[in-house]
Order: structure tokens, then C-alpha cells, then sequence
């Protein structure tokens, strides 16, 4: 359960910092006409890529108001940024990172190697693969404060609330990464700083999560391996090892297919919020914060813990039909099941599945928890009602599932 939170952050958090912004191309795909009612005038806006420039409708104006302005709650239809990280095709059912779909990169690729991509848009050579893990593991080791901050935390604290503390504790520490302090721009044109903190950020996060596990569980928490990859570190921190104190080769192998998947999903509500505190040129730890706090909203990542409340309060698979035929009566919102942008099956869904099949088996047995979410996505599947309207468990809690089995 406490690792839901991780790769939806990490993955967000592959910190927009970067010199991601491309230019529109210089010349229109198409026009929109338009002919202003109001004062039968006209105009030819541009179309770049199906895409219209919203300051373009500041020339549509009449001699007392201002120029059209473009009202759109809840960003239901608007594009905010233009990017060459990811493009997720929601009626295809296709996911790129930097033009490679994913199917060439699951099970073939280490996270390392995806995350390298997805900042600086190559896949690294063996020689940048090599630097990029060792800094990786270098840059985990936690300031003392850091430590000290979680362990105030009693043992029943919500674990993101833990790693927002964690994260502002890492970041005063060295308070000479905030440019407020330091009274001057840090990061806008010093990409070479930028890198250092995305780095950074992406190392600090997944110590914060290791030492806020630890915590909640009362585990002893382990200083990463300088030799170690990123989840053979996160393995190792919170004490997931066998007799001879090294991560199952199995499970780092099914964490690296996973975490691929969750890379990085387009621009989704905890990257729009970062996206928001950066553009104040405050600091990627702050952005960070900020990203994980949107996270936690239960119509964004706290839809999986919000799901698994509702699993807990099942309790038993014998009880999933009741369950099930309150959601079709309304009486309440079943999270975790459907997605905003998919028409089809989310295509990271047949590999989740996969690993759910890898690991569930046993541990579904042994455990009531698994066995009343495996049953209620089983009745889903096959109920009138959830698939008449697509409705079916996200990729985030189908990871939730597979978290659970390991």
C-alpha cells in the first residue's frame, strides 16, 4: 500500500524544470474563421497541431471590453504547455516516451535508463547509465534533519504527509538551493543546475518514502548502497531483502516493469500544480512539495488509498455483490475504477496484469485483503454496468495490487 504514492510522484516528478518547452512550428496545420456577432467582424486564428493560441481570441474585442478571454473550468479542454516527453493517445490506447512506445522499453529497459530518456531525451550509453545510477545512489544519503523530522512523526501519520515534511526538511538543509534565500534567479537559463537538482529531487524522494515507511512500520531503515540501482536502494532501505540481505532479484525485476509503466503519464494534475510553483522560479524541491501535495486529493493519487479503504471495509470477498450493486445504485463512488482519458484499455493494464498474475496466486490465499480486491475487479469486469461504460480498475490500482502481492 505505502509504495502507491512513490512512482506516481517520482514519475511526475520528473522535474518540468527541464528544457522540455518546444516552439510552435512556423507554419499553421489550419485556420479557424470566426465572425464576431457582436460586431460582424472577422478573424483567421491559426492551427497549429489541432491546437488554437487562447491569446488569440484577445484580438476579438468590441470598443468597451477587453479582448475574448477563454473560460474553461476544471481544464476540460485545455492544452497548457507544449512538451516532447510523453504523448498518451487516450482513443488509441498508446503511450511514447520521447517517440519510444512503451512496449519498447518494458521489460527491456531498467528505470534508470527510462528516467534518462525522459529528462534529456536520449536513452543513456553505458558510460552515462553508469554516472547517472552512481549519482543516483550518492546523492540518497539523507542530512541528519531529515531523520530527525520523520522520526517526530507518530507511526499512524499519512505516509505522503510524511514525505512533504521529509522533502522541506532535505530542502533546509541546504537552503542555498532556494532563490528567495539566495535573493537571486537560481535555475531560468542554468540548465547545469537544474540537472544537479532534478537529481536531486528524484534521489531525496525515494530516500523520504524509504525512511517514511520505516516509520510507519517501525522497521530499522538501511543507508543506501553506493553501487546499488535506484529500486535495489528502495528494496534495501526499508529492509525488503532476503537471508543474505540483498532484494529478491524477482521483485527489483517486477518494481523495474512497473515503474516503467508509471513514468511519466502527460500532464496530469500534480505536474500542472508544479508546473504552477515553478513558473515562480521557486525551487524543484518546493515544486516537488507541491506536485505530491495535489497527488494526494482522492480524484487524483489518493484514489487508491480512498479504494482501499473501501476494500478494508468490505472485508470479506463474500460481500463484493453488495458492494458492487450499491456502486450501480449510486449510494456511493467506487475509486480506483475508470480514467478521464482512456476511450479503450489503458495500455499499461495488460502488463500490470501480467505481473498480477506472476504474483497473486499465493499471496491471494494467504491474504483476505488481495482476495477481496482481485474479487471485486473480477465481478467488474464481467458486470453490464462497468463495462458498458468502460469502467475498470485503473493502471494505479492495478499497481496497488501487485505492490500488495510482492
Amino acid at each position: 500500500m505505502l509504495f502507491n504514492g512513490l512512482l506516481s510522484l517520482i514519475d511526475r516528478l520528473i522535474l518540468r524544470f527541464q528544457r522540455f518547452f518546444v516552439s510552435k512550428g512556423p507554419k499553421p496545420t489550419g485556420y479557424l474563421h470566426i465572425t464576431d456577432s457582436r460586431t460582424s467582424r472577422q478573424y483567421e486564428l491559426p492551427i497549429h497541431d489541432n491546437v488554437v493560441d487562447a491569446t488569440s481570441f484577445m484580438q476579438i474585442r468590441t470598443s468597451d471590453q477587453a479582448g475574448l478571454r477563454v473560460l474553461d473550468q476544471g481544464f476540460q479542454n485545455t492544452a497548457v504547455m507544449e512538451s516532447k516527453i510523453t504523448h498518451v493517445d487516450g482513443i488509441k490506447g498508446a503511450i511514447h516516451y520521447r517517440d519510444h512506445s512503451i512496449s519498447d522499453l518494458v521489460g527491456k529497459k531498467q528505470f534508470e535508463d527510462v528516467t534518462f530518456l525522459l529528462i534529456w531525451g536520449h536513452l543513456p550509453s553505458p558510460v552515462e547509465r553508469h554516472d547517472y545510477k552512481k549519482q543516483l545512489a550518492t546523492e540518497m544519503v539523507a542530512p541528519n534533519i531529515v531523520q530527525d523530522v520523520l522520526r517526530s512523526f507518530p507511526p499512524d501519520t499519512p505516509l505522503l504527509t510524511m514525505v512533504t515534511a521529509g522533502l522541506s526538511a532535505w530542502c533546509g538543509a541546504d537552503p542555498t538551493v532556494i532563490p528567495a534565500f539566495e535573493g537571486k534567479n537560481l535555475y531560468q537559463g542554468h540548465s547545469e543546475k537544474v540537472d544537479t537538482q532534478i537529481v536531486r529531487v528524484l534521489s531525496a524522494l525515494g530516500a523520504v518514502v524509504a525512511m517514511s515507511y520505516c516509520r510507519l512500520t517501525e522497521r530499522s531503515f538501511t543507508s543506501p548502497d553506493p553501487n546499488g540501482s535506484y529500486i535495489e536502494n528502495m528494496l534495501n532501505m526499508m529492509s525488503f531483502v532476503d537471508e543474505n540481505g540483498k532484494p529478491d532479484p524477482r521483485h527489483v525485476d517486477c518494481l523495474e516493469r512497473l515503474w516503467v509503466l508509471y513514468a511519466d503519464h502527460e500532464l496530469t494534475n500534480s505536474t500542472a500544480a508544479f508546473l504552477h510553483v515553478a513558473s515562480t522560479l521557486a525551487d524543484p524541491f518546493s515544486c516537488s512539495i507541491a506536485s505530491i501535495s495535489a497527488a494526494y486529493g482522492p480524484l487524483h493519487g489518493g484514489a487508491i488509498e480512498t479504494a482501499f479503504k473501501t476494500i478494508e471495509r468490505v472485508g470479506d470477498p463474500a460481500n463484493v455483490p453488495k458492494l458492487i450493486e450499491d456502486v450501480k445504485a449510486k449510494k456511493f463512488r467506487l475509486f480506483g475504477y475508470g480514467h478521464r482519458i482512456y476511450k479503450t484499455t489503458d495500455p499499461r493494464s495488460t502488463y500490470i496484469r501480467e505481473l498480477l498474475d506472476e504474483f497473486t496466486d499465493k499471496r491471494a490465499e494467504q491474504s483476505n485483503f488481495l482476495s477481496v480486491a482481485l474479487e471485486i475487479d473480477r465481478i467488474a469486469s464481467q458486470d453490464k454496468y462497468f463495462t458498458s461504460r468502460q469502467l475498470k480498475a485503473n493502471a494505479d490500482l492495478y499497481g496497488s495490487f501487485v505492490y500488495m502481492a510482492l
